[in-house]
């Protein structure tokens, strides 16, 4: 396989695991809001105090922050790698002449 092509391939491969990894991010964040309506509505029925309903809330809504924009952040910052890598190959890689003689 041409160097060309590995590179193509490769930048290809990133921005599906960014697409993968934001969308992962999302969902971490609509878990988490299901997570926290969960506990809300098991808070209202009675079936936790409300130390407990705040604690698991809190714990809920901190650990789907993190999780999400962890995994946002990553797919971006993969999805920039692979800008960096194709603007790199372009600019290194001699360009097709457009005809012109020279």
């Amino acid at each position: 396989m041409e160097p060309d092509a590995r590179i193509a391939a490769k930048v290809e491969h990133a921005r599906e695991v960014e697409g993968f990894m934001r969308r992962l991010g999302w969902s971490v964040a609509v878990l988490g809001l299901v997570g926290v309506g969960v506990f809300a509505v098991l808070w209202g029925l009675g079936d936790l105090d409300a130390e407990q309903a705040i604690s698991l809330i809190l714990g809920t809504c901190l650990a789907t922050i993190l999780s999400g924009t962890t995994a946002y952040g990553s797919g971006t910052n993969v999805g920039l790698g692979a800008e960096r890598l194709e603007i790199a190959a372009r600019t290194a890689s001699p360009q097709p002449d457009d005809g012109a003689q020279h």
